[in-house]
């Protein structure tokens, strides 16, 4: 079982060690603008590592968001199957998180209102991190801390029981 705490304060640490990595190549990259021989190859560069390290750093936040969103579903799953009502308790037993079937969109609609501002925003969530965890790297940098702060949002109205 993961601990739910535990996640919280990695996701902490992992926006902590982004905003230190993103202030080093924000450095790097005024010396190079200052610089009398800088060329637009080498500030090209530099930004192409932010851009890299957004999506590394936002993938890895990501993976701490998932697993509490997994984790809440699974608690939300075992409290209806321990329900002490049968016919309840039949109901629940259609959800088995081990499911290759059991897609995440299903998952997070146990957790968070279908349709509501955090269940789209997750959702959305959810296909940035497709598309750069399966190596289509985005042209555009993403504003990683402000994305952190919206995960520790999402965690926070989590339904869990």
């Amino acid at each position: 079982m993961v601990d739910t705490h535990s996640s919280v304060s990695d996701l902490q640490q992992i926006a902590n060690l982004y905003k230190q990595v993103d202030n080093y190549l924000e450095t790097q990259w005024e010396k190079e603008q200052l610089a009398d021989n800088s060329s637009s190859n080498v500030n090209d560069a530099t930004n192409r590592k932010r851009i890299i390290n957004d999506q590394v750093y936002f993938v890895l936040a990501w993976g701490q968001l998932e697993a509490d969103i997994q984790e809440a579903c699974r608690s939300v799953i075992q409290d209806g199957q321990s329900h002490c009502d049968p016919h309840i308790r039949r109901i629940w037993t259609l959800y088995d998180l081990n499911d290759r079937r059991f897609r995440f969109e299903q998952q997070l609609s146990l957790v968070l209102e279908r349709g509501s501002m955090y269940w789209s925003k997750t959702l959305n969530y959810y296909q940035i991190r497709n598309q750069v965890a399966h190596g289509n790297l985005r042209a555009e940098r993403i504003d990683v801390s402000e994305t952190i702060e919206e995960f520790f949002r999402i965690q926070s109205s989590l339904a869990r029981d």
